[in-house]
């Protein structure tokens, strides 16, 4: 599980959730655009919910791991659309300072 930190907010939701979210706010950010997304997520009491966030060139997304649970939000069809939201946002080359080499992603 991951805690994704959004302004002043803490998410908490699936691995993949959280990466597709990363990679879609990196090529909003290249191309100049925004959107709002559904975050899957639960609330205190484990029923499945969502959060909305904003994301865009602006947006300073944090992603920590968060203790294993049994409600980890797992979405597949949240994710691969996701990840098609991201390659039809544009042509994005991002540089991933814990490899060394940057990556092109179209």
């Amino acid at each position: 599980m991951k805690h994704i930190h959004y302004d002043g907010s803490v998410i908490t939701t699936g691995d993949d959730i959280a990466e597709a979210v990363v990679e879609y706010a990196a090529a909003l950010g290249a191309n100049g655009r925004t959107d709002t997304v559904r975050v899957p997520t639960f609330d205190d009491h484990g029923t499945a919910t969502t959060a909305t966030i904003l994301i865009g060139p602006a947006s300073q997304i944090v992603v920590d791991d968060a203790e294993d649970d049994a409600l980890e939000p797992e979405d597949v069809g949240f994710v691969d659309r996701l990840r098609e939201a991201a390659r039809d946002a544009g042509a994005v080359e991002v540089a991933h300072a814990d490899r060394d080499r940057a990556v092109s992603e179209h």
